[in-house]
């Protein structure tokens, strides 16, 4: 038996509705995460406690301008490495220099590195997840030459599309610069038109985000799954 008209319009519209759902299940999305405080865990008080060491609380804070949550005050010596303004080089010299008498290159490097606090490997497994889901995986970091150094020495960072940072593009978050980076990255791979998640634990460098109109989370546990329903922790 045939179907008449109508049925046949229902039926084209159930079609319609089916192929919907299969189409928003297989939702492709920008996954955008920062390094610190995101995926890699800060040891601020080992590190503040080690150039206070060598340098003095004051020095530390006017020479090399590191703040309490791990990122540099504005122009001083840590933003200026972090946008590769300064070279390792004259980072290290710098400090070296208004540090005590005998200070070594290698005693300032190991003091910076115990910024990081280790990347736990379930966060790792997550991002692998959503690769391997075949999201595009992007890290944004405000980073430097001993930092990345650091990770790519002792993680594994194959799970992710693309790694941009700061002191390879010559602009730090929350400058716009830095954005204006990823959308050309994301254009570039035509993957501007996917949804884009962004990961920071920094407020201001989420509202740039926002801006760009990217959904943003403050951690990994607001966001477990890009395809589930909005987390409890999102406010929009």
């Amino acid at each position: 038996m045939g179907l008449n008209i109508q049925q046949k319009f229902v039926y084209a519209n159930f079609l319609l509705y089916i192929c919907d759902i299969f189409e928003n299940h297989k939702m492709i999305y920008n996954i955008i995460l920062d390094m610190g405080g995101v995926l890699m865990q800060h040891n601020l008080p080992g590190c503040i406690a080690a150039f206070e060491r060598l340098m003095g609380s004051e020095r530390m804070q006017s020479v090399l301008g590191l703040s309490a949550n791990g990122e540099g005050t504005y122009n001083s010596l840590m933003e200026q490495y972090e946008r590769g303004s300064v070279s390792e080089e004259e980072f290290i010299r710098t400090i070296r220099e208004n540090s005590l008498p005998g200070t070594t290159d290698e005693q300032v490097a190991d003091a910076w590195v115990l910024m990081h606090g280790g990347i736990p490997q379930e966060r790792l497994e997550q991002v692998r997840q959503w690769h391997n889901a075949g999201h595009h995986t992007l890290l944004l970091s405000n980073s430097n030459t001993l930092h990345k150094r650091d990770i790519e020495t002792h993680y594994d960072m194959s799970m992710f599309d693309v790694c941009i940072y700061s002191h390879i593009v010559g602009a730090s978050k929350p400058s716009p610069a830095i954005y204006d980076a990823v959308m050309q990255t994301l254009r570039d791979k035509g993957w501007d038109q996917n949804p884009t998640i962004f990961v920071d634990d920094i407020a201001a460098n989420r509202e740039m985000g926002e801006r760009y109109g990217w959904r943003t989370f403050e951690s990994l546990g607001e966001m477990r799954d890009p395809l589930g329903p909005p987390s409890k922790g999102e406010e929009n």
